[in-house]
């Protein structure tokens, strides 16, 4: 017996539903992105060197080619920090060549200390001035002229008044020449929109843990996070070399006994009653009036006595 023939609207709601349920198949693995699941980057990532930090960020790290924004209470805080480690893999050798370009940095990098954590420091690049400091459409300039560089590596921009257009327009170039670009805004800014791809908010630690940083994911392309990461003030090797130098320490003092109390120290006169010596002490007839800096010493001596 023939099918009963399908009305032309049916027919095109048929195909319509045949074509939706095999969209996610024919558009390839990762094209389609759940809101509770993590979203992959649309270009590479780099690997932020805080293990906690790259478990709750889509492929696992820093985008490329996308702007980042930090916000802080207080710029210069914590930004150095929390970028550090993926900036030393930057300037690694075997790495493409590339410049650190800072923009309007509130501070001077401290070069000596940057250095010993494994930065080169010859790659950096800090563009300040008077116009920089005062007029945003220069800073912003600045970082579209460093981003289209083929010789940079990294853009870190210190924007505290900025328009949502301007930072669209870095995103916009970030994307375009596939370029890292981390903006460091006040606190203020989390309620403004933004382009960014990734937001955080970085505060300090308090109590017992105030060298740590605590980090809040207010953007991201994946779930909400709630929960606040806390970063270690270390780096994980130099916290195991001093968790290492704390062991053998205990160690020593545990096959040594117990400690010897300190020696008490040798009891002094009482001041008065070496005040009243001096003053009652005769000098010696043939004693010159001055006798340099060791006279009221040698005064001193037979009244201590």
């Amino acid at each position: 017996m023939p099918s009963p023939a399908l009305s032309p609207a049916s027919s095109l709601a048929l195909s319509r539903a045949r074509h939706a349920s095999a969209a996610p198949e024919a558009l390839g693995a990762g094209a389609v992105w759940r809101a509770d699941e993590l979203a992959r980057n649309v270009g590479a990532t780099r690997p932020t060197g805080h293990a906690a930090l790259d478990a709750v960020l889509p492929d696992g790290g820093w985008p490329v080619g996308a702007l980042v924004e930090v916000l802080q209470p207080q710029a210069g805080q914590g930004e150095w920090r929390l970028l550090l480690p993926a900036l030393v893999a930057c300037t690694q050798p075997g790495q493409p060549p590339g410049a650190l370009v800072l923009v309007n940095p509130p501070h001077r990098p401290f070069v000596p200390g940057l250095a010993a954590q494994g930065l080169d420091a010859a790659r950096l690049l800090v563009l300040q001035g008077p116009t920089l400091a005062t007029d945003t459409a220069a800073r912003v300039w600045a970082c579209e002229q460093a981003l289209r560089c083929a010789g940079v590596a990294a853009v870190l921009a210190w924007l505290p008044q900025v328009r949502p257009e301007q930072l669209r327009r870095l995103q916009m170039a970030a994307q375009n020449f596939q370029q890292s670009l981390f903006v460091m805004r006040p606190l203020a800014a989390q309620h403004e929109a933004s382009p960014a791809v990734l937001r955080l908010l970085l505060e300090s630690g308090e109590g017992e843990g105030a060298d740590a940083l605590t980090l809040r994911l207010l953007k991201r392309r994946g779930p909400p996070l709630t929960t606040p990461l806390v970063l270690p003030a270390r780096p994980e090797r130099l916290q195991a070399l001093l968790e290492a130098c704390r062991q053998q320490s205990v160690r020593r003092r545990q096959g040594s006994g117990v400690a010897l109390p300190a020696a008490a120290p040798a009891a002094q006169p009482p001041a008065s009653s070496v005040l009243a010596a001096l003053v009652s002490t005769r000098v010696p007839a043939g004693a010159a009036p001055s006798g340099g800096p060791g006279a009221l010493d040698r005064l001193a001596a037979p009244a201590a006595r």
